[in-house]
């Protein structure tokens, strides 16, 4: 069985990794635990309470096979916790989880250091970096999704590309079409709106 950790920490955004949670979700061989600096509600950006599972003190990160850092409304809170910090220098190791990190939450990564030798991407304002010299913008490659050193970054836009990167690089299977948006070149038929229970 492989364990997949979801970060929980105030303001976190969870539809930037609703659809990666999601497909994790219906793996029969994968469960999440939901883990923050404390066992208690954190409030999403949208306002959703979700209880963290287990407390940073109670879990090893490095037993995990992916850990999902969610977007951020402010990251100066999560930051001024230390605690988040010093979970993510756990993962400073050469054998380590996958780390799938979206939008503004690569900023804890780069204070925990694991940002020095890895190129990243992420939605983060241009007054960040100058405000917060730690996050090494000499590695920022200016794409939708960035895969380096078993670290997967993304910004918000594109959290149907960084769902599949994720489940790739993790080495599960998923197709081309996955989250895809709408087709709006012709309309749906009925059959192609009934639904079936798979035959498996």
């Amino acid at each position: 069985m492989k364990k997949f950790l979801v970060m929980l920490y105030p303001g976190f955004c969870y539809f930037e990794v609703s659809a990666l949670v999601e497909a994790l979700a219906f793996e029969k061989d994968w469960t999440m635990t939901t883990v923050g600096a404390e066992r208690r509600l954190y409030e999403s950006e949208e306002h959703l309470q979700v209880m963290a599972q287990t407390d940073f003190s109670q879990v090893d990160p490095l037993k995990a096979s992916l850990i999902i850092l969610p977007g951020i409304d402010n990251y100066h809170v999560p930051l001024d916790d230390e605690r988040n910090v010093a979970f993510l220098r756990r993962l400073d190791t050469v054998h380590r989880p996958v780390i799938a990190a979206m939008s503004s939450s690569p900023v804890l990564l780069a204070k925990a250091g694991l940002l020095t030798q890895t190129h990243f991407t992420g939605g983060i304002f241009e007054e960040t970096y100058a405000k917060n010299p730690f996050i090494p913008k000499q590695n920022l490659q200016r794409q939708p999704v960035v895969i380096d050193n078993g670290i997967v970054t993304s910004s918000f836009q594109f959290f149907r590309e960084f769902a599949i990167a994720t489940l790739r690089t993790c080495g599960l299977k998923i197709g081309e079409t996955a989250f895809a948006p709408a087709r709006t070149d012709r309309s749906y038929t009925a059959d192609e709106l009934t639904y079936h229970y798979s035959e498996d």
